[in-house]
């Protein structure tokens, strides 16, 4: 034991970076079973490190101070966004970058690649990035994207349903876009009104259950009815237009660059779960009940998002919604 931690030290300063992160990656998707989602949000990520810090290659050149500069070099550089320059990233994609790469540099010093603390301790957390009401959808917006369905699916009336299924489910239960696709008919019911989260499609990783609103309800109904005309057969409960399949990442994507182009809104899906979360709140959601309707783990997540809360249960808060 003696000569075999000396000895696994020597080797992890030759080891190159970007293997070291294949061999994390696997065991997050085979030992850890994590999302693909997640996954691809990890690989995104270091991919963007190599990218500003391409001169770190090995563990031997991976420093806090290295992270430090990675970190300078991003809140500088210029980016082109259509015909728009900017500087720098926002407080959110800086808290991204910090989380997720912690995550393998935790990894790496838990697997004696490099001492322990010498990048979980010494590398600076960035502020918490501010989220405020703003961030929350108005009525008008919401009015604007629900008319952009009713005026761009005028002649298709399950297109339409569907369109406005996506939104409602949105709006009304504040799921995430892998919850949103990984919804299954059966996991509707009707008869309690309570829509079931899968876990698996969860970055939670827990199962839940979403009271189910009563405009939510109505949709819901005649989307199936118009869904059995159709003979769609597919288990997936939001469906492509265009086959007997689920909507796809992809599909969704492109559904919602479609509706903020028709409506002129900024529209973004996690805009809808900032506005559940803030209609709660208004409503007068405790803290608890919300993280358990959003899905956090803990309440700091939750808090990022509410202010004053009170308590009450978690199905008179859905019915409270506003209209």
């Amino acid at each position: 034991m003696v000569m075999t931690e000396p000895f696994l030290y020597e080797i992890s300063h030759q080891e190159n970076l970007q293997t070291l992160f294949d061999v994390y990656i696997s065991e997050s998707k085979y030992s850890k079973r994590l999302r693909p989602q997640t996954i691809k949000g990890y690989q995104e990520v270091f991919q963007t490190f190599q990218k500003i810090v391409p001169e770190v290659k090995s563990v031997s050149e991976l420093t806090a101070r290295s992270v430090a500069e990675f970190f300078r070099r991003v809140s500088i550089r210029k980016r082109k966004i259509g015909d728009e320059t900017r500087v720098g990233i926002k407080a959110s994609t800086t808290d991204t970058y910090y989380r997720k790469l912690m995550v393998f540099f935790r990894w790496l010093e838990n697997n004696e690649y490099v001492p322990i603390g010498s990048l979980s301790e010494k590398v600076m957390k960035p502020p918490l990035p501010k989220y405020t009401d703003e961030r929350a959808l108005s009525k008008d917006e919401v009015a604007r994207l629900i008319a952009a369905t009713t005026i761009h699916r005028a002649n298709n009336a399950f297109a339409r349903l569907r369109d406005q299924l996506i939104f409602f489910l949105l709006l009304y239960t504040g799921i995430r876009r892998g919850e949103l696709l990984g919804l299954r008919v059966q996991d509707v019911d009707l008869e309690k009104d309570l829509l079931f989260i899968n876990g698996e499609t969860s970055k939670s990783r827990k199962d839940r259950y979403m009271p189910i609103h009563q405009n939510l309800r109505s949709t819901l109904i005649d989307y199936f009815s118009l869904r059995a005309k159709k003979n769609i057969m597919s288990s997936s409960l939001v469906v492509s237009l265009r086959k007997d399949t689920g909507l796809t990442a992809h599909g969704l994507k492109h559904w919602v660059k479609k509706y903020k182009d028709l409506s002129g809104v900024a529209f973004h899906l996690h805009r809808c779960r900032h506005t559940f979360a803030c209609n709660l709140s208004k409503a007068g959601a405790d803290v608890n009940s919300i993280m358990q309707l959003l899905g956090h783990n803990s309440l700091n997540m939750t808090q990022r998002y509410l202010r004053s809360i009170k308590n009450e249960e978690s199905k008179y808060f859905i019915n409270k919604l506003p209209l």
